[in-house]
């Protein structure tokens, strides 16, 4: 750049001056001057640069505004609808002052048009689902935690702070956004706590086998409720009640970036429920422990061109497919009622779907799910799938289409429609009385169907 600089300014004077003598003089002048103006930018820079690469902030802005058509379909014939508009509004900023060292914060405004505060806010506005959860305009802090990597190829990490379990596999399909931790079958909820991974970069030391294979593993560890009675009580922040924790893993012995297969176990203690049916948040108490088990088989991206139509292949490498089981144990403690009964009770869950493209470039996308959940199945959900209900933790079937496509680079739409068939009660109550299964054509009240279509439009930068 620099002899380009002195090139162009030799060639004006030679039009400009006709003593050889005086052009050797500017050009000798023109090139002490742009040594000073270099070496001040290498001075300059060498007081910039430290605070720079330290100090990158990125920050993410979402908004997604929704439109729910709501229809829910009792026993007794009785319907009720309604026509549903939420906006989403999420703010992220990433700080990242060193290669193994990454902070993010998340914060969150989910809020109802129009909204007069429902008599259920003070649930819904619990610390494990008030960002899943639409309200009011409050802004709610849904992520702020830390991830630290060190040790061999600085494979193993270690994170704290909130971090909330949701939008995971094979959820995060139908939204378009990119997959958070743990899987969406077994856990969707807010938590604050601890996580630990060992990464695929630490076998290779090992092993060159598990490295091809893609085999991590992550523990975590978290709290859902602490009684505590506040700062001003006579025993500030105590009170006499069991504290509902949880632990668990994430493990994928397999993940080459086309086929996987992970697994997900958790334990959680003292989990919460209703003992009066009939004044349900006054009674929750703790009931029992609980045991989670989850297994995936995802290919993102069918077969290896073997079909001899260039369109079919670029099809299939664009669809993800999977395949999800979950099963779930109730564990209550001595003479409590767990889902009401005394006894130990199993549950399944079957979730099947794909992802396909739409287009060549694989920009907009449309796909299905299909859930089926046993009497007893319980997944630790809270967080929002959808308005009328989660579909990961459905006792009878769940039917679901979808479409995501592009306006314009950063503004996108889609449209969902959800079909939820239910074969017993409490699919999204509490591990109490609420929860309890009973065939859906034995409870007049019951909701036997629900159906919810979702347009959505979505900025994203």
């Amino acid at each position: 750049m620099k002899k380009l600089i002195i090139s162009a300014l030799a060639v004006g004077a030679l039009f400009a001056q006709t003593d050889n003598a005086s052009l050797e003089k500017q050009i000798k002048e023109l090139k002490a001057k742009l040594a000073q103006v270099e070496q001040m930018a290498i001075q300059n820079q060498k007081k910039v640069n430290p605070i720079a690469a330290n100090n990158h902030l990125y920050w993410q802005y979402k908004l997604q505004s929704n439109y729910d058509f709501l229809y829910y379909k009792l026993t007794n014939g009785d319907k009720k609808t309604n026509n549903f508009f939420t906006n989403k509004i999420i703010l992220t900023g990433v700080a990242k002052p060193s290669n193994n060292l990454k902070a993010t914060l998340r914060i969150v405004a989910y809020n109802v048009y129009g909204t007069d505060g429902n008599p259920q806010a003070m649930y819904q506005n619990t610390n494990s689902l008030a960002n899943e959860t639409p309200d009011d305009t409050n802004l709610r802090v849904r992520d702020a935690f830390f991830n630290y990597n060190f040790g061999p190829n600085n494979g193993l990490m270690f994170s704290a702070g909130r971090r909330p379990a949701t939008e995971g596999f094979p959820a995060n399909l139908r939204n378009n956004d990119n997959p958070n931790s743990p899987l969406a079958h077994l856990v969707n909820m807010e938590f604050d706590g601890f996580s630990f991974q060992i990464g695929n970069g630490v076998w290779s030391d090992w092993s060159d086998k598990f490295s091809d294979w893609g085999t991590w593993i992550k523990f975590c560890a978290g709290r859902g409720y602490a009684p505590n009675e506040g700062a001003y009580s006579p025993t500030p922040y105590a009170k006499d009640d069991k504290i509902n924790d949880f632990a668990g893993f994430i493990f994928v012995p397999y993940d080459d970036g086309q086929y996987s297969f992970k697994t997900e176990v958790i334990k959680a203690w003292n989990v919460r429920g209703a003992t009066d049916k009939n004044n349900v948040m006054g009674s929750m108490t703790a009931l029992g422990d609980y045991f989670g088990f989850n297994a995936v088989f995802a290919a993102n991206g069918i077969g290896n061109d073997n079909f001899d139509s260039e369109w079919l292949n670029d099809f299939l490498d664009n669809t993800v497919a999977f395949v999800s089981f979950a099963t779930s144990k109730t564990l209550p403690a001595s003479g409590k009622e767990m889902l009401g009964t005394t006894d130990s009770k199993t549950g399944t869950s079957w979730w099947i779907g794909a992802q396909m493209p739409a287009d060549e470039d694989g920009i907009t996308n449309f796909g299905f799910n299909y859930v089926h959940g046993s009497k007893y199945w319980r997944s630790m959900t809270y967080g929002e799938d959808t308005l009328i209900g989660s579909i990961a933790a459905v006792r009878g079937n769940a039917y679901e289409v979808y479409y995501n496509g592009q306006i314009v680079p950063h503004l996108t739409w889609g449209i969902r429609a959800t079909y939820i068939k239910y074969d017993y009660t409490g699919s999204n109550a509490s591990f109490g009385v609420d929860g309890t299964p009973y065939k859906v054509d034995d409870d007049p009240t019951a909701v036997k169907s629900a159906k919810d279509l979702r347009v959505y439009i979505r900025y994203n930068f």
